[in-house]
This record gives C-alpha cells, sequence and structure tokens, in this order.
C-alpha cells in the first residue's frame, strides 16, 4: 500500500489584526503558534514579550513582527525536514505554513517515543497557583515557551498557556493579567499515559503526567531540543538524511 501523505507543517494564517491585542485575539482563539502579516510573521512567542512588559494594548503591530526563517519546498518532505534540523529555530516558514515544534513531531512522533522526550526534559517554566498570569508570562518569555506548569507543594494543578494569558488580557485588559493562575489553569494537557502525552505534544507542543506521585512536565522548548538531538533518526523515519 502507498504511503500516507506526510505534512510537517502546520496552518499559519494571515492575521487581519491592525494591533498586537487583536492579533492575540485572533491566535489565542484558533490556537495558532505563527500567522502572517504583508511584513512578516507574528509568532505567541513575540505576543508574549509585549503581554509581560505590559505592552500588549501599547504597542505598534510593527513591534511584534519577526523575522522567520523560510525553508524551500523543493527537496520535498526529506528537504523540507532537513533544512528545519539544520536551522536550529523554533519555527519557520515553509510552503503549505509553519514549521513548528508540535507540527514536527506529528510526523515525526514514531521515531521519537514521548518516554525518550520527557526522559530528556529541562525545567520548565513553573508557578505557584496564587501567581498572576503576568508572572507566568514573564516566567514564559525567561524560559523561550508558551506555556508555564502550576504546581503547589510538589503537585501538579495544571497547565497555564500563552493563548490563556494572552486572551484573558484582551478580553479583560490589563488587570485579566491580575487573576492567579490557579483560576485559568488548565487540565486537558495533563494527562495519564505516555501515548497521551504524544498527543498532547501534537494538539499543544507541550504535555504533563503524574507518574507514581512526580510529575512529568515538558515544554515546547525541550520538544523541541528532542527534535534537534534526534533528528538523524526521525529524518531517516521521514527518507531524510542526517
Amino acid at each position: 500500500m502507498p504511503r500516507s501523505r506526510v505534512s510537517l507543517t502546520e496552518l499559519a494564517p494571515e492575521l487581519s489584526a491592525s494591533s498586537p491585542a487583536e492579533a492575540a485575539a485572533e491566535m489565542a482563539r484558533t490556537g495558532r503558534l505563527v500567522a502572517l502579516l504583508p511584513s512578516g510573521a507574528v509568532t505567541l512567542d513575540s505576543l508574549i514579550k509585549l503581554a509581560a512588559s505590559g505592552r500588549l494594548h501599547a504597542a505598534k503591530l510593527a513591534e511584534a513582527v519577526v523575522d522567520l526563517p523560510r525553508v524551500a519546498g523543493r527537496a520535498g518532505v526529506a528537504g523540507i525536514a532537513s533544512s528545519y534540523a539544520l536551522l536550529g529555530s523554533k519555527y519557520a516558514l515553509a510552503p503549505g505554513g509553519a514549521l513548528t515544534p508540535r507540527s514536527v513531531y506529528s510526523a515525526a512522533r514514531e521515531a521519537l517515543p514521548p518516554a525518550e522526550v520527557a526522559a530528556s526534559a529541562t525545567p520548565p517554566a513553573i508557578v505557584a497557583p496564587n501567581a498572576t498570569l503576568k508572572g507566568a508570562l514573564r516566567r514564559m518569555l525567561e524560559r523561550g515557551s508558551i506555556c508555564a506548569f502550576v504546581v503547589r507543594a510538589g503537585r501538579l494543578k495544571g497547565v497555564v498557556d500563552a493563548w490563556t494569558a494572552l486572551l484573558a488580557t484582551v478580553e479583560e485588559g490589563e488587570r485579566g493579567l491580575d487573576a492567579p493562575c490557579g483560576e485559568r489553569a488548565r487540565r486537558e494537557p495533563v494527562v495519564g499515559s505516555y501515548a497521551e502525552v504524544a498527543e498532547a505534544f501534537c494538539r499543544y507542543g507541550f504535555a504533563a503526567m503524574a507518574a507514581e506521585g512526580a510529575a512529568v512536565m515538558v515544554d515546547d522548548v525541550s520538544l523541541h531540543k528532542s527534535l534537534l538531538a534526534a533528528k538523524g533518526r526521525w529524518l531517516r523515519s521521514l527518507g531524510g538524511r542526517r
């Protein structure tokens, strides 16, 4: 039987926004990591930077625009995958959309078990339940990630992601970022098995699991690093090269 078509990219829609706050609203409501403007790309990370400094509403849209590397699609899936691995950038643009840790993992998951990703994960951003969403955004900015894990007395309570925090400031103003993380934490990315961890990686780009009392917490930064560390293996699985 012919092999099913592999897609490495996820949708990077064109924004209709005229301000960073409008861009944040569009991306938060659709769960996007990358979106496009005529002048460049807007990433969830560039919006985190503005929101963490309290400038999401005051900044100009140009301040949210970043120049992402572009990958040519002439060599097909294998060439795109190889270029992404060599670039080392968390995000890149390619024919069909954006290359992100979650989109690439979705294609490479059979060659990179989630338990292996978890074993090599570095400490993610962690906040207490009474920390504010603004504090969580600052932790994300320091880490370079899109989420923070909410932990109290060593027990995982949930995950606060940038989509949630950005939507809070868009809909409620700056006071929305004063909300405690414990009230806005999501439980969906907290799962009960490694099979579900893999699904969460593909859906969110991060995941958590409670295993024998110890929490496994993997953010998009660790997922990206694992992809780069194991690039030879998953490139071969896609018919690529080292």
